[in-house]
C-alpha cells in the first residue's frame, strides 16, 4: 500500500513539470504551424526533424536509460559510490564518442536517408523500384534534387547533431533520476522549448524581412533553433550533475566491466524500447505514398498522443524504472509486482480520460494550438479526423512502456526486443492496409494496434518470472473507462452547446469556452471515480483536498 502514494506523488511531480514542457511546447508547435503550414517546407522539417528524435529512442531515453541506470545502481551497490561515478564517466565519455561518430555518418549520408523516407515522393504512383532508380540518379547528379528533397537533406544535416546533444541530456538525467531527481530532469524540455521559440523569434524579428515570409528559409531557421535548444538543455544539467560528484571521460572504455555489462544489455533491448519510433519511420515512409501534408498532420497526430503519453504514461515510467530496479536486485517480486500494479493503474487513471476527451475535443483543442497563419481550418479538420485514430493506441502504449520498463528491471532484454520485432510486422501489415481505407487515419490507427501486439509478448515474459497483477489492473482499467465514458458525453455536449466545433473563433473565444468545459468534464470523471471510491481517485483527493482547505 505504500508505494501506490509513491509512485503517484513521484509522478505528480514530473507530471507537472511535463506538463509546463507540454505548454511550452504547444507554443512551439503554434510558432512552427503559422510559419510552415502543412505544405513541402512543413513536411521537410517534419521529416528531417523526426531523425534524431527516433534515433535518441534508442541512444537516449530508451534503451541507454533502461540499460544504464539498472547496471550503474548495481555497481554502485556492489563496489560502491566511487565506483558508480567511475562507470557512469566511462559509459557516457563511450556514448559522446559512439554518437559523435553516428552524427558524422548521418550528416554525409543525409541525401540518402531522407531520400528513401521521402521515396514516394520522387515518382509518385510508380512501383518502388522505380523510385529507387530515380533516388539513385539524384544521389548520383544525374537529375537535380526535387526542391522539397533538397530543403529535407540540408534541414536534416543541421538538426541531425542533436541526437548527441539530447542523448547525453538523457545520460544525465538518468543519474539524477537516481538521486530522485525528477523534478529538474523533467524541467529541461521546457527550457529547449523556450529556448527554440527565442531563437525563431530573434531571426525573424531582426533578420532580413523575407525569413519571415519565406517557408523554406523558415525551415532552415528552426533546423537552427532545434540545436539552440538542445545545447540549452544539457547546460541546464550540468551544474547539479558536477554537484553530485560524476562526470564525462571522452573515448571508448569498453575495458571498463559495467560498460560492457551496459552495452550488452543494450543490444537485445534496442527494438525493444524503440518499437514506438520504428513504428513512426514506417509511418513516414507511407506516408510519403499519400498527399502533401500527411507527414505533417501525422507528425501534429503522434505529438498530440504523445502529449498524453508524456504527461501520463512516461510520468509513471519514469518514476518507477528506479524503483523496480531496486526491488527486483533485491529479490522482492512481490513488491515488484505491487509497484508495476501501481504503475498500470496510475497510467490508465490518467491516459484513459485523456484520450477520450482528446479525441471528443480535437477539433477546438487543435485550431487553438495550431490555427495560424499557414495553417488553416482544413489542416486543423485534417488533424483531428486522425488524431481520433491515434488516440486509440494511447493506453496500449502507455501500458507496454511500462511493463517493458519492468522487464529492464529483471534483467529481460530478450523480451522487449521480442515484442518490439512482432509489434514492427504488425504495424506494417496493417499501415500498408489501413492507408489505403481511412489515409492518415489507417496510419494512426495501426500503430495502436501494432502496440497492442506487442504489450500481449510482454505480458507473456512477464508471466514466466513473477506474478503479474492482470486482475488489480483490468479492474482499475474498468473503473476508469467506466467513469471516462460519460465524461466523454458531456464533453461532446458542452461542445456543442459552447460553440466549439463550428467556425474557430480565436484564441482568446476559444479558450474561455474550451479551459472551463475540460475542467467541468475532468470534474465529472473525478466525481465519478470518488463516489465508486477508487483508490487511486481517493488518494489524489487526499492530497489536493488539504490545499483547497476542504
Amino acid at each position: 500500500m505504500a508505494e501506490r502514494p509513491s509512485v503517484l506523488r513521484s509522478a505528480a511531480v514530473v507530471g507537472a513539470f511535463t506538463f509546463l514542457s507540454r505548454i511550452t511546447g504547444m507554443l512551439q508547435s503554434r510558432m512552427l504551424a503559422a510559419y510552415l503550414g502543412t505544405g513541402p517546407a512543413a513536411e521537410a522539417f517534419v521529416v528531417a526533424y523526426r531523425l534524431p528524435n527516433l534515433l535518441r529512442r534508442f541512444t537516449a531515453e530508451g534503451t541507454m536509460t533502461a540499460a544504464f541506470l539498472p547496471t550503474l545502481n548495481e555497481v554502485a551497490q556492489r563496489d560502491g559510490e566511487e565506483a558508480g561515478k567511475t562507470m557512469a564517466a566511462h559509459f557516457l565519455g563511450s556514448l559522446t564518442t559512439f554518437l559523435a561518430l553516428v552524427c558524422l555518418v548521418g550528416v554525409a549520408a543525409m541525401g540518402l536517408i531522407t531520400g528513401l523516407l521521402m521515396l514516394g515522393r520522387l515518382a509518385p504512383g510508380q512501383p518502388i523500384p522505380e523510385q529507387l532508380g530515380t533516388l539513385f540518379h539524384i544521389l548520383t547528379g544525374a537529375r537535380p534534387a526535387p526542391p522539397d528533397l533538397a530543403l529535407t537533406a540540408l534541414a536534416g544535416r543541421l538538426m541531425f547533431p542533436y541526437l548527441l546533444l539530447v542523448s547525453l541530456t538523457a545520460g544525465l538525467s538518468a543519474v539524477l533520476n537516481l538521486k530522485d531527481r525528477f523534478g529538474l530532469t523533467a524541467s529541461v524540455s521546457t527550457f529547449y522549448n523556450l529556448a527554440f521559440m527565442a531563437f525563431g523569434w530573434l531571426c525573424f524579428e531582426f533578420g532580413p524581412g523575407d525569413w519571415g515570409r519565406s517557408a523554406d528559409a523558415a525551415t532552415v531557421i528552426f533546423a537552427i533553433a532545434v540545436l539552440a535548444g538542445g545545447l540549452v538543455q544539457l547546460l541546464i544539467l550540468v551544474p547539479s550533475f558536477l554537484r553530485f560528484g560524476y562526470g564525462i571521460r571522452p573515448g571508448l572504455h569498453l575495458k571498463d566491466p559495467g560498460v560492457r555489462l551496459a552495452l550488452k544489455r543494450m543490444v537485445p533491448g534496442i527494438l525493444g524500447s524503440g518499437v514506438h519510433p520504428i513504428n513512426v519511420l514506417l509511418s513516414t515512409f507511407l506516408a510519403s505514398r499519400l498527399a502533401v501534408g500527411s507527414q505533417t498532420v501525422l507528425f501534429n497526430s503522434n505529438m498530440m498522443g504523445e502529449l498524453v503519453l508524456g504527461l501520463f504514461a512516461m510520468s509513471v515510467a519514469t518514476v518507477s524504472l528506479p524503483a523496480m530496479s531496486r526491488l527486483a536486485e533485491a529479490g522482492d517480486l512481490r513488491g515488484l509486482s505491487k509497484s508495476l500494479g501501481s504503475a498500470w493503474r496510475a497510467t490508465a487513471f490518467l491516459a484513459i480520460p485523456g484520450a477520450i476527451g482528446m479525441a471528443v475535443l480535437a477539433q477546438p483543442t487543435l485550431a487553438l494550438i495550431f490555427q495560424k497563419g499557414r495553417f488553416t481550418a482544413a489542416d486543423v479538420s485534417w488533424t483531428a479526423w486522425t488524431l481520433a485514430f491515434q488516440v486509440v493506441g494511447i493506453p496500449f502504449i502507455g501500458a507496454s512502456r511500462i511493463g517493458t520498463q519492468a522487464l529492464y528491471a529483471l534483467k529481460d532484454y530478450k523480451g522487449p526486443a521480442q515484442a518490439a520485432l512482432l509489434s514492427m510486422a504488425a504495424n506494417l501489415v496493417l499501415s500498408w492496409y489501413l492507408l489505403r481505407v481511412w489515409g492518415t487515419g489507417g496510419i494512426a490507427l495501426a500503430n495502436g494496434l501494432a502496440s497492442m501486439v506487442g504489450l500481449g509478448w510482454v505480458l507473456l515474459r512477464l508471466r514466466g518470472r513473477m506474478a503479474v497483477p492482470l486482475l488489480f489492473t483490468g479492474v482499475g482499467c474498468g473503473l476508469f473507462t467506466l467513469a471516462a465514458l460519460p465524461m466523454g458525453l458531456v464533453a461532446a455536449w458542452g461542445g456543442r452547446a459552447l460553440g466549439l466545433f463550428g467556425a474557430y473563433q480565436g484564441v482568446g473565444a476559444t479558450a474561455l469556452r474550451l479551459f472551463p468545459l475540460i475542467a467541468a468534464s475532468a470534474a465529472v470523471y473525478f466525481g465519478i471515480l470518488l463516489a465508486l471510491g477508487n483508490r487511486e481517485a481517493q488518494a489524489l483527493w487526499g492530497r489536493i483536498a488539504p490545499r483547497l482547505g476542504l
